[in-house]
């Protein structure tokens, strides 16, 4: 079997390949926050937002790299860059992309505009019309060419002329039968640092006109490491960002021009960018290559699917999603009717809930913040990321050096706060706490409580207490261990519950907030319902900042007074009297007995601001994707687990009766 046919196969089953054409717009350096259909204050892309309309809009699509070789790569293979094989300018294409499945079945052709993707039979004789007696030492043998019929490059001195040629195209096989597959790549956006005029119309929103100094000026990182003499970082900043933004809106209105010309009835339409633009030197983040944060990885991502695989393949206007550019391949295959194997990424029709999305450079580097970036020339460079939303982790080795950063982009989507430099901004320190936690799997404790940074803190008491079955219930479980708890700060945990860099200090905040609100308060958590009678007959509504199988949720605002709290998480203070009872039977409703506990003694229950993941590892230590995923959630419910939750839910409302209603996030006593 070959390679190709060990990555996808035909389905009998569906319809073939032929009827379909693929239109793939590839938008070079388009970040997603300055696109106006993601929100963006000044009008880029106001014709792009229209069509959105009638397409899906992916609002957390990620680039695997920060830069074009590798970014656009990944996009035409499916595949991460360790993989493909153009981690640098010494590589070469190592699996197939995209025009390899169509062959024999689509006329394939690519119009493309930057130096990374320059085809391996580019002419002397249009080098020469360049002022090049040769291709550039960077600009190598590739393959682009490679899977292609049809291969046009034309130099990023010539913006408008790939628009051209694609215009041509688009009209030729408009009239043709053949099925066709278009890759169109444009460097316009990527190119704001020449002097053209589409770049210095920004009157509307600067007011004035670009300073003399950045009309023009070389492209590079080199303009923010020694700006203009008279130029501050502030002012270039204004400046760059506003010819940037020229570059989108002039690229939305000669993208808009192609899309008239595309059959959107038997064409399955995408638009997406390779990677994005740094405008940050205070960070040394600025322009491209050589880092992996979110300005430089989160892109657009816009799919319109003819009507006839739209009832096949159903897709909402807005996907919340994460999802990354190596799906794009899977998924215009799955569309064409070929069955897909041995690609990393996923279909865009079929998303999990939360999904691990890797980055990978091993071409450039930022070491130090001082705007200076280094290749692969001049030393050993890999960096690699991992995001689970909303949890991103990166890794930087320079040689044998090696740094790492970790950031929680709930409360920094910027990436400003490194949390493993434990320097938070606040100056906030939790008091210490005795952790108390009911283990009845070990491996799913280790996979998860046991994994979060604050277990590694010596400041804090652990007490794990086994549930061997001789504790009448696990509230019975939870007042013994309490009466030999150290400490005043009481936290009662779920074993697979994990609490990442930076949460102690999110604790400490938002313990100080509930403070200021109520000093005597008598149960804290991560998730709450509101008062069953404040709520009345409405749906139920949480309070909380958490994950679980089921998704991300930010529940505003925090700290708010809730009927009762999650089990995952119940914090105490031990002076102050409030307990758990030793008769309560089983193992649930424990968070609502012990608020009404609370209530009883004339104090109430919060959910504050301080992020959790529940059930965010399986005992196996692989991330919980979706409910599906967790054994616990798939048997909830159930016959068993009823026999199991009833007589705690009976107990439960005998004992507090005069306070009905009440609910939990779960479960309603009327």
């Amino acid at each position: 079997m070959s390679f190709i046919n060990s990555l996808a196969r035909i389905d009998p089953l569906m319809s073939p390949a032929a009827p379909y054409n693929v239109a793939l717009f590839v938008i070079d350096d388009l970040r997603t926050d300055h696109v106006s259909a993601y929100g963006y204050s000044r009008k880029t892309t106001s014709r792009l937002d229209a069509r959105a309309e009638s397409g899906t809009r992916f609002l957390n699509c990620m680039s695997c790299v920060g830069w074009t070789l590798s970014g656009c790569a990944s996009i035409l293979t499916g595949q991460y860059p360790d993989t493909h094989g153009l981690v640098d300018h010494n590589g070469r294409f190592q699996r197939p992309k995209l025009g390899a499945f169509l062959e024999g079945t689509h006329r394939r052709i690519a119009l493309t505009n930057n130096g990374n993707t320059i085809p391996d039979t580019v002419s002397i004789d249009y080098l020469e019309s360049l002022g090049l007696k040769r291709k550039p030492a960077k600009w190598k043998f590739f393959g682009w060419d490679e899977d292609f019929d049809e291969f046009d490059w034309t130099h990023r001195e010539e913006h408008l002329e790939p628009f051209e040629k694609a215009g041509r195209v688009l009209a030729e096989v408009r009239e043709n039968s053949e099925p066709y597959f278009l890759l169109f790549h444009s460097n316009l956006v990527h190119d704001y640092h020449m002097e053209r005029d589409y770049y210095l119309d920004v009157q509307e929103w600067l007011g004035r006109d670009i300073h003399p100094s950045l009309r023009g000026f070389r492209d590079g990182p080199e303009i923010w490491e020694k700006p203009p003499q008279d130029v501050s970082h502030e002012l270039m900043r204004q400046d760059l960002v506003a010819k940037y933004d020229a570059g989108i809106r002039k690229t939305d209105e000669l993208l808009d021009g192609l899309l008239d010309l595309v059959d959107f009835e038997n064409t399955i339409v995408i638009v997406v960018s390779d990677h994005g633009e740094g405008f940050d030197p205070e960070l040394g983040r600025v322009h491209h290559c050589g880092r992996l944060h979110q300005d430089l990885l989160h892109v657009p991502l816009f799919l319109w699917l003819p009507p006839a695989l739209q009832e096949n393949f159903p897709l909402p206007r807005i996907e919340n999603r994460f999802c990354s550019t190596i799906d794009i391949v899977p998924t215009v295959l799955t569309s064409l009717g070929v069955v897909t194997d041995g690609f990393p990424g996923r279909n865009l029709f079929d998303l999990s809930t939360h999904r691990r999305l890797d980055g990978l450079d091993r071409g450039y580097i930022y070491w130090r913040p001082d705007c200076v970036r280094e290749s692969y020339d001049t030393a050993r460079i890999e960096i690699r990321s991992q995001l689970t939303y909303p949890l991103k982790e990166i890794e930087i080795r320079k040689n044998d050096l090696v740094r790492r950063e970790s950031y929680n982009l709930a409360y920094d989507s910027e990436e400003r706060v490194n949390l493993l430099n434990r320097q938070p901004a606040t100056n906030e320190e939790l008091e210490p706490v005795s952790f108390i936690v009911s283990v009845n799997d070990r491996e799913e404790l280790e996979a998860n409580l046991l994994d979060s940074p604050v277990a590694q803190s010596p400041r804090h008491e652990w007490i794990l207490v086994d549930d061997d079955g001789s504790a009448r219930g696990i509230s019975e479980t939870y007042h013994r261990a309490a009466q030999r708890a150290k400490n005043d700060l009481l936290f009662f945990m779920h074993q697979d519950l994990y609490l990442p860099s930076g949460w102690e200090e999110r604790v400490a905040i938002g313990l100080r907030e509930l403070e200021n609100l109520d000093p005597h308060w008598g149960v804290l958590g991560a998730v709450g319902a509101i008062s069953a009678l404040e709520n009345g007959d409405a749906p139920k509504e949480l309070r909380g900042h958490w994950c679980d199988p089921n998704g991300y949720f930010r529940f505003a605002p925090l700290p708010h007074e809730v009927d009762a709290l999650d089990e995952q998480w119940l914090g105490l203070r031990k002076s102050r009297g409030v307990g758990f009872d030793p008769e309560l039977p089983g193992v649930h409703c424990y968070g609502m007995d012990i608020s009404l506990a609370a209530r009883e003694q004339g104090f109430k229950s919060y959910a504050i601001d301080a992020f959790v993941w529940h059930k965010y590892r399986d005992r196996d230590g692989d991330l919980i994707q979706c409910p599906q995923d967790s054994k616990k959630i798939r048997e909830r419910w159930s016959d068993d687990f009823m026999r199991s939750f009833s007589p705690s839910a009976d107990y439960v409302e005998k004992k507090w009766s005069k306070f009905l209603p009440f609910q939990t996030t779960s479960w309603n006593w009327k």
